[in-house]
């Protein structure tokens, strides 16, 4: 599928995720894309074993829309790594399902047009990961949440999420990412790759999701204040990344003491204060990594005070040095 994203009249791009299959042969395509005032990144790869994984890393000067024609329904497995993103279904009509940055969620793309859009003027980092319903139904057993939405979705051919609200991108998932994305790998081998590490991502993913609306909350239910201070928290960390702040200075500054933020941010985004720091430390090295900067002006962008720390903080967590990324310019 060429996903070029055009910022003229509405063009449509047939979307088959059995087309590989057909051809029994793995497919790629990487490069860069500077026209029609969107400027930045795509790479797709599809495998005959019914997978095609997508990257995009693109800012448009107006606002982005790629028209797709699905001959087949599949299920996408969405993840918004920075920007916004939005799907639209029934004619553009109506919105199946909005991303802001760090969020995901699986969905069920029938066979029909979809709208995918997105914001002028903003840096757009996503993972598309369309997967078969077959491969689908392979590793989803057949008590978990999701199963009997996406037998029905499929049987109607109707668009469904497996979440309600969207998901928070955990580091496990966005090491499993990039890992794709940095595959050193070729033909069958990679193939084999692809293939492993999405049965290691649904893993990870399907059975938090699992867990999560199986298991009661320890907590009684947040107040609407409580969520939104916990929001503020996490953009005053994104907006401080080189700095040191502690628990209380942060607590202090959205109107809370520190018990309660650990504890709300857990429950809102479930992760810690610092592992979150953590992975936003890790997703803005690659962004600037891949944006030409040196290692150690990475290491100093991200608050790393020694170079050797940010490296080996760098290499547990996507599996490469960060050398590499900079050196190949991936």
């Amino acid at each position: 599928m060429d996903i070029n994203p055009q910022q003229s009249s509405a063009k449509f791009y047939v979307f088959d995720i059995y087309q590989a299959s057909k051809e029994a042969a793995l497919k790629e395509s990487c490069g860069k894309i500077n026209r029609n005032g969107h400027s930045g990144t795509v790479f797709e790869l599809a495998s005959p074993d019914g997978i095609n994984f997508t990257y995009f890393n693109i800012k448009s000067s107006e606002p982005g829309q790629i028209i797709i024609k699905n001959s087949h329904p599949f299920i996408r497995l969405t993840y918004t790594i920075s920007g916004n993103k939005w799907y639209e279904i029934n004619g553009g009509k109506n919105i199946l399902a909005s991303f802001k940055k760090q969020e995901f969620n699986y969905l069920l793309m029938p066979k029909d047009q979809i709208w995918l859009r997105w914001n002028p003027e903003e840096k757009l980092e996503i993972f598309e990961l369309s997967v078969s319903p077959e491969m689908m139904l392979k590793y989803l057993p057949d008590h978990h949440p999701f199963f009997p939405v996406l037998v029905r979705s499929l049987k109607e051919n109707a668009a469904a999420s497996m979440s309600g609200p969207n998901l928070f991108i955990h580091s496990k998932s966005m090491a499993i990412l990039y890992d794709m994305l940095n595959c050193p790998l070729e033909g069958r081998y990679k193939q084999l790759y692809f293939k492993s590490k999405l049965g290691e991502l649904l893993a990870l993913e399907l059975e938090a999701f699992e867990l999560k609306v199986n298991i009661p909350r320890k907590y009684p239910k947040l107040r609407s204040i409580d969520v939104e201070r916990m929001h503020q928290v996490r953009d005053i960390i994104i907006s401080n990344i080189q700095s040191h702040l502690s628990l209380i200075e942060l607590a202090h500054q959205v109107g809370t003491n520190e018990a309660y933020l650990k504890r709300h941010f857990k429950e809102v985004f479930g992760t810690t204060v610092f592992g979150f720091l953590y992975l936003e430390k890790m997703k803005q090295a690659m962004e600037l990594l891949r944006m030409g900067h040196s290692v150690s002006e990475v290491s100093v962008l991200t608050g790393y005070k020694y170079v050797p720390h940010f490296t080996r903080a760098f290499k547990s967590h996507f599996g490469i040095n960060p050398k590499k990324i900079r050196d190949n310019l991936l």
